[in-house]
C-alpha cells in the first residue's frame, strides 16, 4: 500500500487514544480545564458511569465567543506560546489536544461565557463549526454524550457503569486534593454524591483530606511541612497503623500537579523501610512545590508523570522529610483517643494476633537512640532467659486480693506516685504468655512481647551491621545450595554484602554455591531458607549499594523477628522489665518491623470510663 496522508478525523481519533482511555479520563481532563479557568465551584454531572452522559460546569473566566472554534482545534491553547513556556509550564493542561479529542469520539457541545460578555455561546463539533448564541451565566460548560459510540471497537473495552464510575470518582477525589481553595460537587445519575466546600485554614483542609479518603485516615494522619533547596513538601502522612494492602491511599501532587512518580514514591517508601513490612503501603497525601523550570511536566502522553531535573535532590529531600515527620511523632505522646488497633497481614504465623476493638489508648514513644553502653544483640538476648519455669507459679491465696498481689510484684520504688518511673513503667504481669502488663505514672501499659523484642532485635543488629559487628558461626558441613546461574554470578558479586550479614557463601558451580557459615543469632533457625531468599533477590537484579542495603535491611528484620521472643514463652518479672528498659532506648520502639504496634497506654481516665467510674 503506498504512503497516504490520514485525514484530520482518523488523527484525532488516533491522538484521542492517548487523551481518552475510558470516561474519568474525560473528567480529568475538562477539570483540568476548569482549574486553569480560575474556577471557584467545579460541578461534574455523571449519568451511567458517563457512558450516556458526562458535564463539567464550572464559574470561571470562561471563553470568547470567537475563540469557541478554536477550542475545540487540534494544537490550539491559550497557555503556551513559546519553547520558553513550555519549559516553565504551571498550568493542568498545556497541549490543546483534550477537547479536539474528546470531541472525535463522542457528541461533544462546549457552552461559555465571560464576565463582560452579554450572552454565550455554544459549539457542537460534530454538527456546526459555527458557535451559537446560548444561556449559560459566566463560566464554561462542556457536555460529552455517547462515548465511543462511533467506534464500537473502543466501547468493548470499557467496563460495567458502576466500574467506570468507580474510576470517576477517584479521579474526582484526586483533583478536589489538588485545590482546597475550590469548591467541588459531583452528581451521579441524578444523586449528589459529593459536595465539598472551599477550605481556607489548616483544620478545613485536614476536615477535606479526611472526607476523601476517609476518617480513619484522620485518625492517623501526621503533618508534614518541609523547606530546603528551593522545594517545600507539605502534607499528611499516616502513622505506620494505617499501612494499606495495596497503595490505594496515596496522592502526590508537583505544584498542585496530580503526579505518579517513581522517584517521588520511593523516597516515602524509603522513609516507612524500618517500620512497614514490605508487603505493606504507606498511606499519604503530599504536595511538593518548586522551580517550574525544574520538572518536565511534558514527559508523558497523560501527563501523569513528570521528570525531574534533578532527580536525587528531590528523592533525597522527601525521604529526610517524610522520615523527620515519622521520627517526631513516635517521639511525643498522642492525646488519648479510642481508636482501633490495627493488625498487620504480615504477622507472623506462629503468632496470635492482637486483640481489635475500640479501646482508649494512648501512645507516647521514647526514641532516644542507644548510647554506646547499650548492649549488643546478643548481651540483651541473653538478658531475657526465655525458660518456662521448672515449677508452676503457686495459686494466689484466696485471702489475697488482686491488688495487693500486683504491688507485691512491683518494686518498692516503683509506686505510681514515684517520679522515677520510667515511662513504660514496671512490669506487673504476662497475659496468656503473649502481653506483657505493666504500672507507669499514666495507668496500665499493655506490651506485645514478640513486637517489641523484635523492634530491639533490629535495630541492635542494624547498630552493629554498620559497626561490622555482626557475628557469624561456621557449620560443621556446609550446605549445599542448588541455584540459577544467575544467582550463582550473584553470589560472586556480592559476597562482601552477604557476609556482612553473616552469610558466608561461595560459588561451587555453575548452578551451585556452599553455606559456609551463618549469622550466630539464627544458628538454631531455619538459615537454609533465609540463604535462598537472599541469594535469590540479587539474583533478580539488585544493583549497587542501595539495592543491596534496602536487602539488607529486610534480611536484618527477618533475623530479628525469627530470634524475638515468641508467643507461649513464660517470662518472670526480670526478664519483663529488662525487655521495657530496652524498648524505652530503642528507636522506633513503638512498632515492630512489620508495622504492627508493640505497645499501647490505656490512662487512668480510660480505666475509669470502662467502669464507669464517676458515673
Amino acid at each position: 500500500m503506498p504512503i497516504h496522508r490520514l485525514d484530520d478525523q482518523l488523527i484525532s481519533q488516533i491522538a484521542a487514544g492517548e487523551v481518552v482511555e475510558r470516561p474519568a479520563s474525560i473528567v480529568k481532563e475538562l477539570m483540568e480545564n476548569s482549574l486553569d479557568a480560575g474556577a471557584g465551584w467545579i460541578h461534574v454531572t455523571i449519568e451511567h458511569g458517563g457512558l450516556r452522559r458526562i458535564v463539567v460546569a464550572d464559574d470561571g473566566m470562561g471563553i470568547e465567543g470567537d475563540d469557541l472554534a478554536l477550542a475545540v482545534a487540534r494544537h490550539a491553547t491559550s497557555k503556551i506560546d513559546s519553547l520558553d513556556a513550555l519549559e516553565s509550564v504551571a498550568s493542568l493542561g498545556f497541549r490543546g489536544e483534550a477537547l479536539a479529542s474528546i470531541a472525535s469520539v463522542s457528541q461533544l457541545t462546549l457552552t461559555s461565557r465571560t464576565a463582560d460578555a452579554e450572552r454565550a455561546y455554544a459549539i457542537s463539533p460534530s454538527t456546526s463549526e459555527t458557535p451559537r448564541p446560548a444561556a449559560l451565566d459566566r463560566g464554561t460548560r462542556v457536555e460529552v454524550r455517547e462515548l465511543f459510540a462511533r467506534i464500537p471497537a473502543r466501547r468493548k473495552f470499557l467496563r460495567a457503569p458502576a466500574t467506570e464510575f468507580a474510576h470517576i470518582r477517584k479521579a474526582f477525589n484526586q483533583l478536589a486534593l489538588s485545590r482546597f481553595d475550590i469548591g467541588f460537587v459531583l452528581h451521579h445519575d441524578g444523586t449528589e454524591v459529593a459536595r465539598i466546600a472551599p477550605a481556607h485554614d489548616a483544620d478545613a483542609m485536614q476536615k477535606r483530606v479526611e472526607t476523601l479518603i476517609g476518617g480513619a485516615f484522620g485518625d492517623h494522619a501526621v503533618a508534614v511541612d518541609e523547606q530546603a533547596a528551593g522545594m517545600r513538601l507539605s502534607g499528611w502522612i499516616a502513622t505506620p497503623g494505617f499501612s494499606r494492602g495495596q497503595a490505594d491511599r496515596q496522592y502526590s501532587y508537583v505544584n498542585h500537579r496530580p503526579i505518579r512518580d517513581k522517584v517521588f514514591n520511593h523516597g516515602v517508601r524509603l522513609a516507612y523501610r524500618d517500620l512497614l513490612h514490605n508487603q505493606r503501603h504507606p498511606a499519604y497525601v503530599l504536595y511538593l512545590t518548586l522551580d517550574p523550570r525544574q520538572v518536565d511536566v511534558n514527559a508523558h502522553p497523560a501527563k501523569a508523570e513528570v521528570r525531574f531535573r534533578e532527580s536525587r535532590l528531590v528523592h533525597d529531600f522527601v525521604f529526610r522529610s517524610v522520615g523527620r515527620a515519622l521520627a517526631a511523632v513516635e517521639a511525643k505522646p498522642h492525646a488519648a483517643r479510642e481508636v482501633e488497633l490495627p493488625v498487620s497481614a504480615a504477622a507472623e504465623a506462629d503468632e496470635r494476633q492482637p486483640a481489635s476493638g475500640p479501646v482508649p489508648v494512648q501512645h507516647s514513644f521514647d526514641t532516644r537512640p542507644h548510647t554506646s553502653g547499650s548492649p549488643g544483640v546478643a548481651q540483651s538476648r541473653a538478658a531475657y532467659a526465655f525458660q518456662m519455669p521448672t515449677q508452676p507459679m503457686p495459686p494466689m491465696p484466696p485471702s489475697t486480693s488482686a491488688s495487693a498481689a500486683a504491688e507485691a510484684t512491683v518494686p518498692a520504688h516503683s509506686k505510681a506516685q514515684d517520679e522515677t518511673i520510667p515511662p513504660l513503667g514496671y512490669a506487673l504481669a504476662q497475659l496468656h504468655d503473649i502481653y506483657i502488663l505493666a504500672e507507669n505514672r499514666e495507668g496500665l501499659v499493655l506490651v506485645d512481647m514478640h513486637a517489641a523484642h523484635e523492634r530491639v532485635l533490629y535495630e541492635q543488629l542494624k547498630q552493629e551491621y554498620s559497626a561490622g559487628r555482626i557475628q557469624s558461626k561456621a557449620l560443621l558441613v556446609p550446605e549445599t545450595l542448588s541455584v540459577s546461574e544467575q544467582e550463582a554470578a550473584a553470589i560472586e558479586t556480592h559476597a562482601e554484602a552477604l557476609a556482612a550479614v553473616g552469610l558466608e557463601i561461595t560459588r561451587a558451580g555453575p548452578t551451585s554455591g556452599l553455606l559456609r557459615a551463618v549469622p550466630a543469632l539464627l544458628a538454631n533457625e531455619d538459615y537454609v531458607a533465609l540463604a535462598y531468599d537472599m541469594v535469590g533477590e540479587l539474583g533478580e537484579g539488585l544493583r549497587g549499594p542501595a539495592g543491596v542495603r534496602d536487602r539488607i535491611d529486610d534480611v536484618l528484620a527477618d533475623m530479628g523477628c525469627k530470634a524475638a521472643v515468641k508467643a507461649g514463652r513464660r517470662l518472670t518479672l526480670t526478664e519483663m522489665n529488662a525487655l521495657l528498659r530496652d524498648m524505652e532506648h530503642t528507636d522506633r520502639a513503638g512498632h515492630c518491623n512489620h508495622g504492627r504496634p508493640s505497645w499501647v497506654q490505656v490512662d487512668m481516665a480510660g480505666l475509669d470510663r470502662l467502669f464507669m467510674r464517676g458515673k
